[in-house]
């Protein structure tokens, strides 16, 4: 995407040398996707690259939530607190329980999950239903 607004942008600016534009308002765009790259880069590309380094040293955030089916949505995990992101079918039937999630920092893309046991919740119910 960044490749893309770099490239749109020299061809932009190319227009704007040669003095080849048909209206006013292109000679504003090369401005408007300065600002689009400036944004992309600190809001997606940055908190990746930060996250990268962390990938490579192994070292990631963890806590530790009760979650339950309703918790999984498609591609993400919505806690109280967070969301929390993994690859679609990741996960096979997760179970009601408590979790412990390794996560990155910034992207809060999910790198463990691992099932610490049944909560006192889920327990009680099994053992009352019928």
């Amino acid at each position: 995407m960044v490749i893309v607004l770099f490239v749109l942008m020299m061809v932009a600016l190319r227009k704007n040398w040669n003095h080849t534009n048909r209206s006013p308002f292109s000679y504003f765009i090369p401005l408007l996707l300065v600002v689009l790259l400036f944004y992309l880069a600190a809001s997606q590309f940055v908190p990746r690259v930060f996250d990268a380094v962390q990938i490579v040293f192994g070292q990631y955030d963890s806590t530790e939530v009760k979650l339950s089916e309703k918790n999984f949505v498609y591609n993400r995990i919505i806690t109280e607190e967070q969301i929390f992101f993994y690859p679609p079918s990741y996960f096979g039937n997760p179970e009601t329980g408590k979790y412990q999630i390794y996560f990155t920092e910034r992207t809060n893309y999910v790198m463990k999950l691992i099932y610490v046991g049944e909560t006192e919740d889920s327990a009680n119910v099994a053992d009352h239903s019928p």
